[in-house]
């Protein structure tokens, strides 16, 4: 029997948020199930649109609703749309925000910083969370080391849709040249990567994807599309990586599928790592980068095992 599901990704705007929703959009569709998504973003509706225009079984609802309401829908939406809502076989939460319905509810965690930073934005984020995991039959997490931060208490709606497996690959050894990804979120640590290849000798070729602002001393190049960039990564010999807090990582999974070495800190989201292809360093400890960074050039390895990261999103259609 024909499932029949909403699909909410209202506020979604990261790439990794977007990309994970895009592909669970596609697993739902190729699995036969009528799917309304709810959205916000007009730019994210756009692209899904060009992709769904001749299947009837797809069709979508515009939330004006400012993002702070969100968590409020199954009480400020309108009559029709609520009908809509109860009416499907269940509901699935894409940004973190559920809200109370009648059928099965999924929430997925996908931003981690409000069960890790203190500050009152991140501690009312928490709040509106940890109402949506009350409130929704299930949780779902990417990758093991997330279950820690929801804790014992919700153990038992917890479903990891995150898969890894292992594939071997060749290595490159491109004279120990770097890339690492720009940003301007404070948990990447773009300035410290900053500072710990400023470091390096210039003879090191250095090339920054996506910079907030331009450094002078490494190639800026700016990608428009995943492609470009992992065609970029691959270019190089060693990937760099800084972040405080990952749900999953992914530059990590795909600069090790792609060849690279990973120079990352000891960090929990690092843990499915190992092998000679990963060296890690101690968090904002300039040093200890830089001595990383210097093992992972002068290591020569023709070939290892990387890890591949795919989420399973069939685990979800047997709880419904």
């Amino acid at each position: 029997m024909r499932k029949k599901l909403v699909l909410n990704a209202c506020g979604l705007k990261s790439l990794g948020g977007i990309k994970l929703f895009v592909d669970a959009f596609d697993f739902f569709i190729k699995s036969g199930s009528e799917i309304i998504v709810l959205y916000s973003e007009n730019e994210f509706y756009e692209k899904l649109k060009k992709q769904s225009m001749e299947n009837q079984l797809i069709s979508f609802i515009k939330i004006t609703n400012k993002r702070f309401l969100h968590p409020f829908l199954n009480i400020i939406a309108n009559s029709s749309q609520k009908k809509v809502i109860q009416e499907c076989d269940a509901i699935i939460h894409f940004g973190n925000f559920g809200f109370k319905t009648k059928n099965k509810s999924f929430v997925l965690i996908q931003n981690i910083l409000p069960f890790v930073k203190k500050d009152l934005k991140n501690k009312l984020l928490k709040l509106f969370i940890l109402r949506s995991i009350k409130s929704s039959n299930f949780v779902l997490i990417q990758l093991n080391h997330i279950k820690q931060l929801i804790g014992q208490r919700y153990a038992n709606k917890i479903i990891e849709i995150g898969e890894i497996f292992e594939e071997k690959i060749n290595l490159h050894n491109n004279e120990g040249k770097v890339v690492f990804l720009g940003s301007n979120i404070s948990n990447k640590n773009f300035d410290f990567m900053v500072k710990v290849l400023k470091l390096i000798s210039l003879q090191n070729k250095i090339t920054v994807i996506n910079p907030p602002r331009i450094i002078k001393e490494f190639l800026c190049i700016y990608t428009e599309n995943h492609s470009q960039t992992l065609k970029v990564m691959s270019e190089n010999d060693i990937y760099f990586h800084a972040s405080d807090y990952e749900t999953v990582g992914l530059p990590l999974y795909e600069a090790q599928s792609l060849g690279l070495k990973i120079v990352a800190p000891t960090k929990p989201y690092m843990q499915y790592f190992s092998g000679e292809n990963v060296f890690l360093y101690e968090p904002k400890n300039t040093q200890s980068a830089l001595k990383s960074i210097e093992m992972a050039t002068n290591k020569k390895i023709r070939t290892s095992q990387a890890l591949i990261y795919i989420e399973n999103w069939s685990k979800i259609l047997k709880y419904i």
